[in-house]
């Protein structure tokens, strides 16, 4: 099963330094504290982490309000990171006993109240996702998800400190429980809510428990797999249209020119007849006129001779 080992948050909402909140192997982990101390945040933090993409979910108006907007004594950050470690064990239960280092700035323990939200993940179907990861051979591994937001608006993605898509975060989690709108993390007044919620909504929720919104979130994802395909092959077959009628314009242009050539050629063939014809006559024309003179000149000196 998989187990809830560590959060780390810096810059998040209320945590202006490093705050980080271990828990351990035995017992219940409970977040205690005054109101207004950012025990909230937490769960918050977490849900943020998982892929949450709602600034509303997370109590702001954009999501650029997670990140630490500064005190009267404290000059606000310009990057939110949270950090969350999950180790996977052979055996164990899935409850866990933890101590915080963390109030409303991540510094100093927190006196008495109990958060607002919990978070309970499930190991079973996650052991399953993450069995595709290239993590290290052994009895424990932990994975570290990790999620950064930049005042500009850069966002950054991380798995083993390794950067990825909000996809592949969403794949591993996908039908565990643990999620930005799962079962596992139960915000105030979400109970009341799904008791109200149309039967569709608690189907949603139920499909999710028993671990069937992974394959159709995959099914949904073949399907726009398949339309995407549908597509490109709508689009190939237009081309494919285009090209054969272009073949056909090239194939009349090249049997014009393939004529061309032929008639060309012959018309070569006439000319250096006709040429070679002409010569020849100017040839036998020039001998005549050759022995003409000659027999002129004879004749002239004849003339002479009698005179």
């Amino acid at each position: 099963m998989l187990k809830l080992r560590r959060i780390e948050l810096i810059g998040f909402k209320s945590f202006s330094d490093r705050g980080e909140i271990t828990v351990h192997d035995t017992g219940v982990t409970a977040i205690v504290g005054p109101n207004g101390c950012g025990k909230s945040n937490v769960s918050d933090a977490v849900a943020w982490v998982l892929g949450e993409q709602s600034a509303k979910s997370l109590r702001g108006d954009k999501m650029e309000d997670v990140i630490f907007n500064g005190t009267r004594n404290r000059a606000p950050m310009g990057m939110a990171e949270v950090t969350i470690t999950l180790t996977e064990i052979l055996n164990g239960n899935g409850n866990g006993n933890g101590n915080r280092n963390g109030d409303g700035n991540g510094n100093g323990p927190s006196p008495a109240a109990s958060a607002p939200r919990s978070a309970s993940p499930s190991g079973r179907s996650l052991k399953e996702n993450l069995s595709r990861l290239p993590l290290p051979e052994g009895e424990a591994r932990d994975v570290v998800v990790q999620r950064r937001l930049y005042r500009s608006g850069e966002s950054m993605y991380l798995i083993d400190g390794r950067a990825c898509r909000l996809r592949d975060i969403q794949e591993i989690f996908l039908g565990t429980g643990l999620g930005p709108n799962s079962y596992a993390i139960i915000e105030q007044g979400r109970i009341g809510q799904l008791l109200s919620s149309k039967p569709s909504d608690r189907r949603t929720l139920i499909e999710e428990a028993a671990g069937i919104t992974k394959f159709k979130a995959k099914r949904k994802f073949a399907e726009s797999r398949l339309e995407a395909a549908s597509q490109n092959l709508s689009r190939v077959n237009d081309i494919l249209a285009e090209v054969d009628r272009q073949r056909n314009s090239l194939k009349r242009q090249a049997g014009k020119a393939r004529r061309y050539i032929e008639l060309r050629n012959r018309m070569r063939q006439i000319l250096s007849a006709v040429f070679s014809t002409r010569a020849e006559m100017l040839i036998d024309r020039q001998e005549q006129l050759e022995i003409s003179l000659a027999l002129m000149g004879s004749e002239g000196k004849r003339r002479e001779q009698e005179i």
